[in-house]
Order: C-alpha cells, then structure tokens, then sequence
C-alpha cells in the first residue's frame, strides 16, 4: 500500500505489576521474576486463536485482543493491540458525490483499530516504562491494564503458578509541573503518595489479617502556621520531583496554593508527559506504519534518556 505520514501522540507511563502473595509469605519482590511472568504471558496469549484471546468492552462497544508481541529482550517489549468497535449500523454516502449506499455493516461487524505499547524496563529500577499511542478510534492504557489482568487471571486459574499478578499503569509527570509551580507565591498544602516498601506490605497485611490493602500510602505536609501565611519551600517540591517517575516510589505529588489569581492545584498525575511524532502511514486505511512507529519511539526513547540500561 502506498504511504503518507501523519502525527500521533504518544503518552509515558510507568508500569507496575504487583505480585499477590499471602501475608505469611517472605519471598522478596524480584523485577526478573515479575518480567519472566510477563514474558511467559505475552508469550501464551499472542498465539491463541483470535476468538480465544479477545475481550469485549461492553462500556464501550470495542473487543480487544493482543495482536503481536516483539520481545526484545531484558524486560523490553513491543506489542500491537487490536480493538474494533460493534454495534455501529449507519446508513452510508459517498462524501464526494453525495450518492448513497446503503448500510454496509451489521451491528457484530467492527471497525479494527491498531493501538501501539511500548514497554521498557531500566536495569535497577524496580518498575517498567510504558509509552502507548494516542488513538482516539483505539482503546487507552486503563483498557490494556484491564486485558492483561484478565490474561494474567485465566493463566492462573489454568496453572500451579504460586502468585497472581495485577498491572496497572501511572502516569510520568511533565517537567511542565515544575513551571505550573513556579507561579504559585503561596504553597499551603503538599500531598504526596508514594509506594508502601515490599517488606512493610507483610506487616501491614499481617495486622489487618488481609492481603487486599492498596500498596500505596498519601502523606500530607502542612507549613506551621506564622501569622496568616503559610509557605511550602519550591525547592523541597523540586527536590521531591526528582523522585517521580518510573523508577522512584513516589507516584504523584499535589500542590495547593494561590497567586495573585487566585487559587490553584496541580499535580504531576494531570501534567503528563507526552511526545509528538510523525510516523509513516499505510493507505487507504491511514493506520499507522507499525515497523516505522517502532523506529521513532526507539529514536525518542534515546533522546529522552529512558532507554533500557542494560
């Protein structure tokens, strides 16, 4: 098919599969252990018959399903994602001539989409990098976490593997926070939620008698009170900041303050980091030339400095 480019977003994420495991159990967390997993499943579901391996959204109208996977090694995946959108009947006319053509689709037939992921994980580090494509006729990263929880349950229900695992995409906050807080003149309030360590899940899960706790805990600073102003040094938040992101435990950081505007609140979960680029496409469909789109985000991924340290 011939080709013409066009310009797709792309959003950055981190990736965290956490591992289910009873309170009783000591066996410390291990990224090889949890990166074999994925492998192992990404690996079982790219091969099964499509009607096997396909998921319906009923929210939304859509069926997924894993499409191909690219195994790069050391924790680095590429997967393509499929999604087609049912029960979506209309009558259909040629835009140019106006001439009708009757309805060309039954309510069962879908319109297939191609999502792209990318998933790197950096040596060290205890999370995985996560870059999706913005496709607004495709499906998000909440849907892929949501297909790859099902994926990972039926292949624990269908084998002896000891533990559970559950995905779920955050977010990476944008250097654009660090300017959104240049503009408060008063800081009142931080917030900050960061991951609970692996070794303090088994005290806290062994005190509750539960292992369905969220490993996630918000901590709340407040500047002591001096007359009527409150003020929250920028450069704690800055230093914070640093500790955001893929390979950090701190997973979001809020601000409340004020300026001359009045008063605001940001966080590094609504500033997200994200990416333009322009990809080769394949006509007459316009989706996205998978092999080139893999090529640019490899090219950005280096100038970004999130490649894999391997």
């Amino acid at each position: 098919m011939s080709e013409s480019k066009k310009t797709v977003q792309i959003y950055f994420f981190s990736m965290d599969i956490e591992r289910k495991k009873k309170g009783s159990d000591s066996t410390a967390y291990s990224m090889d252990a949890i990166i074999l997993s994925l492998a192992n499943l990404l690996a079982t579901v790219v091969v099964k018959p499509e009607r096997e391996k396909k998921h319906d959204i009923k929210s939304k109208k859509k069926i997924i399903w894993l499409d191909a996977v690219d195994n790069l090694q050391n924790g680095n995946f590429n997967l393509v994602i499929r999604s087609a959108k049912y029960d979506q009947s209309r009558e259909v006319i040629n835009t140019e001539t106006m001439a009708p053509k009757g309805i060309l689709k039954a309510p069962e037939d879908g319109d297939e989409e191609k999502t792209h992921l990318c998933i790197r994980f950096r040596d060290g580090s205890d999370r995985l990098i996560a870059i999706c494509e913005y496709n607004n006729n495709g499906i998000t990263a909440n849907d892929i976490a949501a297909y790859l929880n099902e994926q990972f349950n039926l292949m624990h229900e269908s084998t002896d593997e000891q533990y559970s695992y559950h995905a779920s995409f955050q977010i990476l906050p944008s250097a654009d926070f660090l300017t959104e807080l240049d503009k408060m003149t008063r800081r009142n309030l931080l917030r900050i939620n960061m991951d609970i360590s692996d070794s303090l899940k088994g005290d806290f899960w062994g005190i509750a008698g539960r292992d369905d706790i969220r490993s996630e805990v918000e901590l709340r600073f407040k500047k002591k009170r001096r007359g009527k102003k409150f003020n929250i040094s920028p450069e704690l938040i800055r230093t914070l900041y640093q500790d955001t992101g893929a390979t950090k435990i701190i997973k979001k950081i809020t601000v409340e303050g004020s300026n001359e505007s009045g008063s605001l609140t940001i966080d590094t979960e609504s500033i997200q980091m994200k990416r333009s680029v322009s990809v080769d496409t394949c006509q007459p469909t316009n989706e996205i030339n998978t092999k080139d789109f893999f090529n640019k985000i490899e090219n950005l991924i280096d100038a970004e400095g999130v490649q894999a340290c391997n």
